[in-house]
Order: structure tokens, then C-alpha cells, then sequence
């Protein structure tokens, strides 16, 4: 074995093996290098590394197409060739993966292995993956690069990161061609202004959309002066990072602290700048401080001007008297607890018992103070004997 001090740069074209012009190239380099030895008998021999055939130092591989453009290079300030295991050892090694021919990913390690093939490298330790169009950098502890697909899997205490979103995971795949990041195992992610904090085990960063997004069950909280303010559950999510909109489906539960609700349905979008929650579908809401219960087939939440909307067949339900409002459409003020219903309204009282109809009704549920307006249409009410 026999080390070389000069720089030295190996070109690899897929169409050639990488063992081959490897191997042939190395051979001309230790050639020349007992040349140098016979004229200058002075100059030590370098120490043999016993599992290495050639070292050599300040070494670049790369790797092109068929077509000419180059897919990767890796530098090293130090790299070993075992022709046994087919593989090329380098030290702090400094990677870049081309799209277009173009650099879009700088990696870089303390240690590496690149295989014959030129299909796979190993990077370990102090692993760094800086994506240069985005901003993005991955680091992790181990690093397997497949390049001809152009995937990287990161794995040992990741972080992933950018000026908008960091996020903390067990794996993470990079996939350059989709402009992807997929994070698995205990993933946490905090997304700045405003500040959310998001868990699962499994979420997907779709950089070119600007979206986190993940079929596992996912809980996601906002917090202010970091305090948690709002949270929600659901079996499906996905956050735009652009819009600051978190869609939740199936199983969805939403606990906001002021005012003090309870929501759940299966579709919820959650507009964190205007504040907002909204439900295409059947939407149950709790007042917790009050206990009323509102349902209905739609509804939204606009927690600016403290209000929430609901529309068709909703039922307003005072959990502690049992009084029960029905109607086609209601508002419900959370700053004074009243409401305001509209079409078809069904008003019943269980002490004193008491029945009214109407076309439209305000007043409280919990105080059984309830004025049934009759506007056009008769009101009818039924007294009820006791």
C-alpha cells in the first residue's frame, strides 16, 4: 500500500465500472510515486493502513450520465481504496448532488464510504445537508446517499431547518427530485409567526408547495408567549406554510382557552391569522364554562369578534336545565352567552315546561330567557300542563 500527498480527481462516467478506472488510475499514481522514491532515496515511505490498498490525500470522485452531466461529487481530504470490499473510505468528505446540472444539495460528514458502483455513498458523523435553493439544512449522525434516484436518508438525532420551520424526528428522507423531506418516529416541528408546534410520527415537508403534511394521527398546538392557546387533534393534517392554514380530517377535536370550547368534527380548516375555525360539515361545538352544546350541518367560528355560526338543522342544547333550541341558522355570542336563531325556530323548556315556534328567537339557553319573534309569520306557543 502506498499513500500519495498530491492532489488527485477521478471523473466516473455509468457506462464504465467504477472499480475498473479506479483501480487502473490508482495503479498509475503509486507508479509514479516509486519513481519519485528511486530518484530521492531521502524521502520516507508513508505507514501502510493494513486494510486499505491505496491512500491518497485532497481526493475528488465524481459521477455523470451517459449524456455528459454531472449527478454528484464527493472531496476528501483523505481517502482509502479497499479493493476487497469494493469501496473507496474518505475523510470529512464534502459531497454535491446536481439536478440539471446544477448543485442542489452540499453535504457533508466527518467520514464516508463510496462503493464501486458509484450508486451509493455512507456518510457518519456530524452529518450536514444543506439544500441550497431553500435554505434548508438536515443534520443527523448517519447518512446513506442513494444517487442515481437522488434520495438521502438521515438518521440519528435529525434536525431539519430553515428560517420558518425546524423540526426534530428518529428519520429523514430527502427526495431531490419530488423537493421533499419526510420525517419519521417522535416528530416534532415548531413553525414560527405564529408559533406552532406540531407532533406526529410521520410528516411530510413539501417544499415546492409550501405544506407539512401527514396521514397519522397529529396533534397541533399554537402558543403565544408560550403559552398554548388553541389545539387540535385529528387522524389527517396538513399546514400551509404560505397561508398559516391547518386542515385537519377524521376525528378532529379542537380546544381553544378563550373563550373555553370544545369542537369536534371530521373536516376542520384552522386560519390562525383571522383567527378562525371552520367546518363544511357536521360540527359539534361545547361551551365549556356555560355547558351548551351546539350541532349543526355546517358552522364557523370567528374567534376576532367572538362569535360562531352555524347553518342547518342546528340544536342549541342548555346542559344544565335541558332547555333546547332549534333552529335553521343561529349565532351564538360568547362575550354575553346570547344567541340569535333564524328560520324554524323550536323552543322547549323542561321547568316550567314550555313550547314556542317562531320564525326567529333571541335571548340565553342557560338563563331560559328566550323572546321568539314573530315578524310576518303567527308565533305559536304551547303551554303545558303540569
Amino acid at each position: 500500500m502506498m499513500e500519495q500527498n498530491n492532489s488527485f480527481s477521478y471523473f466516473y462516467n455509468s457506462s464504465i465500472p467504477l472499480l475498473i478506472l479506479v483501480t487502473l488510475l490508482l495503479g498509475i499514481t503509486a507508479c509514479n510515486q516509486q519513481n519519485q522514491v528511486q530518484e530521492n532515496t531521502s524521502q520516507p515511505i508513508p505507514a501502510q493502513t493494513p486494510e486499505s490498498d491505496l491512500t491518497l490525500n485532497d481526493v475528488t470522485l465524481e459521477e455523470a450520465s451517459e449524456e455528459g452531466q454531472m449527478l454528484w461529487r464527493v472531496k476528501s481530504q483523505r481517502a482509502s481504496y479497499l479493493q476487497n470490499q469494493k469501496l473507496i473510505r474518505v475523510t470529512k468528505p464534502e459531497g454535491e448532488l446536481f439536478q440539471d446540472g446544477k448543485v442542489t444539495y452540499k453535504i457533508t460528514a466527518l467520514q464516508g464510504e463510496v462503493y464501486q458502483d458509484g450508486d451509493k455513498i455512507i456518510l457518519i458523523d456530524e452529518i450536514e445537508v444543506y439544500d441550497i435553493q431553500n435554505k434548508i439544512v438536515v443534520r443527523g449522525q448517519q447518512l446513506e446517499w442513494l444517487t442515481d434516484p437522488g434520495i438521502i436518508i438521515v438518521t440519528n438525532n435529525i434536525t431539519g431547518s430553515n428560517e420558518q420551520v425546524q423540526a426534530s424526528a428518529q428519520k429523514a428522507k430527502v427526495i431531490s427530485k419530488e423537493k421533499k423531506i419526510e420525517f419519521y418516529g417522535q416528530v416534532v416541528a415548531l413553525v414560527k409567526e405564529p408559533v406552532v408546534k406540531i407532533q406526529t410520527e410521520q410528516l411530510f415537508w413539501e417544499i415546492g408547495q409550501k405544506k407539512l403534511v401527514t396521514n397519522q394521527p397529529i396533534k397541533i398546538e399554537q402558543l403565544k408567549d408560550k403559552n398554548v392557546i388553541g389545539s387540535a387533534y385529528g387522524d389527517e393534517s396538513e399546514y400551509d406554510l404560505e397561508n398559516k392554514i391547518a386542515t385537519l380530517k377524521k376525528n378532529v377535536q379542537l380546544l381553544q382557552t378563550d373563550p373555553k370550547l370544545q369542537i369536534s368534527s371530521d373536516l376542520v380548516t384552522w386560519n390562525m391569522p383571522q383567527n378562525l375555525i371552520t367546518s363544511p360539515g357536521p360540527i359539534t361545538v361545547l361551551e365549556q364554562e356555560e355547558k351548551v352544546v351546539l350541532k349543526a350541518n355546517q358552522g364557523q367560528g370567528n374567534f376576532q369578534n367572538n362569535t360562531f355560526k352555524l347553518l342547518g338543522n342546528v340544536i342549541g342544547v342548555g346542559q344544565n336545565n335541558q332547555a333546547q333550541l332549534n333552529s335553521d341558522r343561529l349565532t351564538w355570542y360568547f362575550e354575553n352567552q346570547t344567541f340569535e336563531a333564524e328560520g324554524n325556530v323550536f323552543y322547549r323548556q323542561v321547568d316550567p315546561p314550555f313550547n314556542v315556534r317562531g320564525p326567529r328567537a333571541v335571548g340565553q339557553l342557560e338563563n331560559e330567557k328566550v323572546t321568539i319573534e314573530g315578524g310576518r309569520s303567527n308565533v305559536v306557543t304551547e303551554i303545558i300542563p303540569q
